[in-house]
Order: C-alpha cells, then sequence, then structure tokens
C-alpha cells in the first residue's frame, strides 16, 4: 500500500480519533459550565435561607421586645417579617435544588408558619391584653425552644446547601480532569498511529502532538495560563483551538470559582465577627476589621447624631452623623478622623468605579476630593446603614492600593454585610438605650439623701450593672423615726431592668410608710411581704431591717434572704452578724425572726446586697472573708470605708448592682 492510501487511512483513523476527543472535551466544557450554572443556583438558595432566618430573627425580637416593654414600636418588624414569611419560605421551597433540600425548606416553611400563628401572634395579642402569662416562663420556654428548633434547620439547611456547593466545584474540577485525559489518550492514540510514517509524519503529525501533550500535561497540573499554537492544518488546528478553548474555560471557571468563594468566607466571617458585643462604637470597628484589607483599603463608619442621642443643629446639607470608626492599610488617609461631623449626603447604596472621571463625586466633594485623588483613591462604595427603615448612617469603603475598582456585585456584598452591620448597630443602640432608662429609673427611687437622727453617722454608694438586663434591683433606706433611733433598711429585688426597677420602688415605699408605725423588725418583714404578693408579679426579693436605738445601746434586726450585716466594734474586731436568714420576701405564709444585738457607742453596722461579694470566678466563703478583713481596723471616715470596699470587692465590669449601707451608732469613747 502507497504512502497515499497508508496516509489516507491513518488521516481518517487520527480524524475519528480527534473527533471522539473533541467530543469528550465539548462534553467536559459544557459540564464545567452547567456545574457553575448549579453552584450560582445553590447560592442563591443559600442566600434566600439567610433572608428567611433573618426574618425569624426580627420576628423574635420584635415580640421579644413588645413583650417586655410593652412599646408598639417593637410590633413593626415583628409584622413586617410575620406577613413576609410565608412567601419568603415558598421562594427557598422553590429555590432548592435537591428533593432533600426541599424537604427540609418546606419543615423550615411549617415550622416558622407554626411559630407564626401558635406561638408568636397569640403572645402578642396576650400580652396587649395585660395577660401576665405572656411574660412568664411557659411562654418564654416555648418560644426558645421553636426557635432553637427552627434555628438547627436553618444550619442543617445551610450546611448542606454549602456541602452542595463544593459539590458542584468538585463537579468542575472532574469535567476538567476527564477532558485533559480525553485529550490526553486522544493524542497518545494519534502518536501510535503515525509513528510508522516518515519524515513528512513526524514534521506533520508528530511533533505537534508531542506539542499538544507537553501542554495537556501542563493542564493537568493547573498551568492553565499555557496555550498550544493553532498554527496547525487540519485537525492538529483545531485540536490547537479546543485546548486553548479549554484552558480558557477552565481558567475562568477557577477565577469564578475562587471569586464565589472569598465572597461566601467575606460573609461569613461577617455574619460572625460583627456584632459580637451591645457596643454600637465597637461593633463599626469590627465592620472596619472585617472588610480591611479584604475588601476595601479603607472604611469609614459615620452614625447619625439623632441615633447616637446627639443633640446638634442639623447641617444645611441635610442630617448628621459622627464618625465612630476609620481603618485602612495606611494611618494617613485624607479622609475625616473619628469624632469629626459628617454631613450623611446618600440614604442608598451607591458605587464609583472610578473617581477620577465621576464629575458628581469630584464637585460634591470640592478640594477634599483633589486630596484623596492625589492620596491615591480611585474606587468606592458608600452603603446605608438601615434597621426597622430607619438610617441610622453609612459606610465608607475606599480602594486605593487594590487596582481593581468596585464591581456592581461589590456593591451587592457591601449592601448585605452593612445590612448585618446596621442591624448588630440598632441592637447595641437599643441595648444602650434600655440601660439607661432602667439606671435613670433605679436612681430616681433611690433616697437623694439621708437624715439620720442625732448620733448616728451614715454613708452609702449605689453601683450599676455594666450590663442593661441587670439593672434595677438594689436599693437601700434611712428613716429616722423617734429621738435617737432610726431604721436601717436594704434589699435586693431578684429581677432585672425596668420592672425590677418598678418593683423595687414600691417595695421601698411600702417598706418606709410600715417604719412609720413603729412594727417590729419581724412584723414589718411579714407586712412586707403581704405588700408583694398584693402587687401580682412573680418577682421576689430579700430585705435587711433593722431598727438601731443609740440610747439603749442596741439594734433589732430581721432578714428575709438578704446577706447578713457585719458589725465593726470600736476596738476594730470585724465579723459577720448571725441572724436567722428568712424566706426571700412575695413567697408568702413565711414567718420571720427578731433578733437583738446589743452595740457598744461607735460600732460600725455594715449593709450590702449580694453584688459586693459574689463573684462568678470566686467561692462565697472566700469573699465573705475578704469583707471581713477590709472591715477589721479603725475606721474615721465611713466615706472612705466605703470606697475601700467598692474599689476592692465590686467586680470590674460590674456584674449585679451593687448597694452599700454603712452606718456608726453612738459615738466612742476617745481613746
Amino acid at each position: 500500500m502507497g504512502l497515499v492510501p497508508l496516509t489516507a487511512v491513518a488521516g481518517g483513523l487520527l480524524a475519528l480519533l480527534i473527533g471522539l476527543a473533541f467530543t469528550m472535551l465539548l462534553r467536559s466544557i459544557i459540564g464545567l459550565g452547567e456545574s457553575a450554572a448549579a453552584g450560582r443556583h445553590a447560592q442563591t438558595a443559600l442566600a434566600q435561607a439567610r433572608t428567611v432566618e433573618g426574618l425569624v430573627v426580627d420576628l423574635e425580637t420584635g415580640q421579644r421586645g413588645f413583650v417586655i416593654t410593652g412599646e408598639k414600636q417593637f410590633l413593626e418588624p415583628w409584622q413586617t417579617a410575620r406577613t413576609t414569611f410565608s412567601g419568603q419560605a415558598r421562594q427557598l421551597v422553590r429555590l432548592s435544588t435537591t428533593p432533600g433540600q426541599k424537604i427540609l425548606a418546606q419543615q423550615i416553611r411549617q415550622a416558622g408558619e407554626s411559630l407564626i400563628h401558635a406561638h408568636s401572634i397569640p403572645l402578642v395579642a396576650a400580652a396587649s391584653r395585660g395577660d401576665p402569662r405572656a411574660r412568664g416562663v411557659a411562654a418564654t420556654l416555648d418560644g426558645k425552644r421553636r426557635v432553637d428548633a427552627l434555628r438547627k434547620q436553618f444550619d442543617r439547611y445551610e450546611s448542606a446547601q454549602e456541602a452542595l456547593v463544593a459539590t458542584r466545584e468538585s463537579a468542575a474540577d472532574s469535567d476538567a480532569r476527564e477532558a485533559v485525559v480525553a485529550g490526553s489518550i486522544g493524542l497518545t492514540g494519534s502518536m501510535l498511529l503515525i509513528a510508522g510514517f516518515a519524515g513528512y509524519v513526524i514534521r506533520a503529525v508528530v511533533w505537534p502532538v508531542r506539542k499538544a501533550a507537553g501542554v495537556a500535561s501542563r493542564l493537568a497540573g493547573g498551568d492553565l495560563t499555557v496555550r498550544m499554537s493553532e498554527s496547525g492544518r487540519g485537525e492538529i488546528g483545531q485540536l490547537g483551538t479546543a485546548f486553548n478553548t479549554m484552558a480558557r474555560s477552565l481558567g475562568e471557571s477557577r477565577e469564578q470559582a475562587r471569586s464565589a468563594h472569598d465572597r461566601l468566607g467575606l460573609l461569613y466571617e461577617a455574619s460572625i465577627a460583627i456584632g459580637t458585643t451591645l457596643d454600637a462604637r465597637q461593633t463599626a470597628q469590627e465592620l472596619v476589621r472585617v472588610l480591611v484589607p479584604r475588601f476595601a483599603d479603607f472604611v469609614t463608619v459615620d452614625l447619625a447624631l439623632p441615633v447616637l442621642l446627639v443633640d446638634e443643629p442639623l447641617d444645611e446639607h441635610g442630617a448628621c452623623a459622627r464618625r465612630v470608626a476609620l481603618g485602612g492599610v495606611r494611618d494617613d488617609p485624607p479622609l475625616d478622623p473619628v469624632g469629626s461631623r459628617i454631613a450623611l449626603a446618600t440614604a442608598t447604596a451607591a458605587v464609583v468605579p472610578d473617581l477620577h472621571t465621576s464629575w458628581a463625586w469630584q464637585a460634591r466633594h470640592g478640594r477634599q476630593a483633589g486630596r484623596l485623588l492625589e492620596y491615591g483613591m480611585h474606587s468606592l462604595i458608600t452603603a446605608p446603614l438601615y434597621s426597622r427603615r430607619t438610617l441610622l448612617g453609612t459606610v465608607g469603603l475606599w480602594r486605593a492600593d487594590n487596582p481593581g475598582p468596585f464591581a456592581e456585585h461589590d456593591l451587592s456584598d457591601a449592601g448585605e454585610i452593612a445590612a448585618k452591620a446596621a442591624s448588630a448597630i440598632d441592637n447595641a443602640l437599643s441595648y444602650a438605650r434600655e440601660h439607661d432608662t432602667a439606671l435613670t429609673l433605679q436612681r430616681s427611687m433611690l433616697p437623694h439623701s439621708l437624715s439620720p437622727p442625732d448620733g448616728i453617722e451614715i454613708a452609702h454608694r449605689y453601683l450599676p450593672a455594666s450590663d442593661a438586663g441587670e439593672v434595677g434591683g438594689d436599693w437601700y433606706d434611712v428613716a429616722a423615726m423617734t429621738s435617737g433611733r432610726a431604721a436601717l433598711s436594704i434589699g435586693d429585688v431578684m429581677g432585672h431592668g425596668i420592672p425590677a426597677a418598678a418593683v423595687m420602688g414600691q417595695m421601698r415605699s411600702a417598706l418606709r410608710a410600715l417604719a412609720r408605725l413603729d412594727l417590729a423588725p419581724d412584723q414589718l418583714l411579714h407586712q412586707l411581704d403581704q405588700t408583694m404578693q398584693d402587687l401580682d408579679s412573680p418577682i421576689l426579693a430579700t430585705c435587711l431591717y433593722g431598727v438601731c436605738d443609740t440610747a439603749a445601746n442596741l439594734c433589732r434586726f430581721a432578714r428575709a434572704g438578704h446577706p447578713p450585716p457585719a458589725l465593726i466594734t470600736p476596738d476594730g474586731t470585724a465579723r459577720l452578724v448571725d441572724l436567722p436568714s428568712g424566706a426571700p420576701l412575695g413567697i408568702g405564709g413565711i414567718s420571720y425572726t427578731t433578733t437583738e444585738i446589743p452595740l457598744a457607742p461607735g460600732t460600725v453596722l455594715v449593709f450590702y446586697t449580694d453584688g459586693l461579694v459574689e463573684a462568678r470566678e470566686y467561692d462565697l466563703d472566700e469573699r465573705l472573708d475578704e469583707l471581713t478583713r477590709l472591715l477589721a481596723g479603725a475606721h474615721p471616715s465611713l466615706e472612705e470605708l466605703a470606697d475601700t470596699l467598692v474599689d476592692r470587692l465590686a467586680p470590674a465590669p460590674a456584674q449585679d448592682d451593687i448597694a452599700l449601707l454603712i452606718a456608726r451608732v453612738g459615738t466612742a469613747t476617745p481613746r
């Protein structure tokens, strides 16, 4: 057989092999595209799951706020979440990509609707009617159980969806490997087929195939920058084109996968790193740390003055804000520093890809625009901080060292992160307002001045808890009775926040009224216990009550579950007074005991609440020993003694309210 027939046969076989390899390559490329599309669909479902989860958070937060405070402003996000949950949950079911995910999404929808209709709506209705069961433990535990179950379902759904995204990426990698294997097989077969031909075959086929094999090996090794010359004729040229197309497609797919992974990583980090504290400025700093340098080179956070409860006149250009956070890859950006007064120029998210060509931005910022451009700023995103339809402030994201401009998908990511930060900042600001309200109410109900009778010297302290949820229950009082006699009292309402402060005020008023009747301490506590039950409140309280008589040199005590008082004799000996503990007020049916203690002139009595001596990291007996050690000795100044006890014993930050009442009874004989 001549060379031409052999060449024709070899050429036919070669064409067949190349066609098969090319078909497998095309199938792999199509598989890559389908995997990428499936990955994007899975990411869309993941984002929808987070949206539905956010509605559950809004529902729970609004419901809890209304039940606790009774303020209808908390019902706005609750109402929005309640009315939109069903539609968003159905959308999640439609977007779910596997039967298992659809079943889980349907379970989330059913559980959420059950939470709304079987728990949340009846609970809000009961709270609106003033039904005390709405604030009871049973209702709270039922809500917590339902919400915890929902959160576990969301966690399972999101974990499965993230695994699905990873599976799609693995499928893309598998398709790429199949393409490389197919090309390698086709090329190897072609090389074996034409190995017997002389110079023409070697020059026309073998060398190009060897070159293609090298390209395939580099592709298989992950070098997607390699390219094959497309100058060959016939099938060789087509093969080069196919390899180059495959390399470009694989490079684009890998870049898209890397970009999607980075974006998901950024959003995940933002979800766990922003809002770790209930401090608005700290939350703003957390936002800066998440975004720099991973997303932006410089980040500013400005909060509106009304949100910060700052009373300043409005700027002529609109609402005013205060810069609360600034960070970047360098320390000298020409941006307004923290503490500066800023005009909120936008209430919508916007991206400026190229600041050099944005005449509107340059005109709005005047000379500062020139300084920013000279510094290297070239791209900007501004994202508003909205929570419950209220503009809390704005976030500015700048790029200078990073040469890539912001794009539209970056604006979407910035908006999602800003929404997370806005929710955390709003929670922090609500927390601060609640703390101020509870503390103001507490301080307003404590005595502003004490007027003990002659012969009794008084010092007192009150320290609120650092946590807003812990403020509210501690109090003290001194009431002058007949000449030389005074009623000393201290107590701790077993609750926190505004409800505890309100009960404390009622309890203190009732005790002062009962003290005027000159009842024995045990009888007074019995009457106070009846009064606590009449308040129709589940809150209990402890109390220590004593009547000191300077003429008789004695004091009569009774206590209801409160820590015992401490006593310092004139010679400096300190000890705890052994009194029957009694039960907390509000239980009912409990009798109390009056104990009479003789007091030498100059004896110092120390009344305190448990916040002074209880700390999570210490044993109570050790703390009481430290208290008596600090009390031992002479104390000419009760004010200095009070400061010493607070400085040495009070935890920092304060974990609970602290009330302290110190009384020197009679005058000590000079030594």
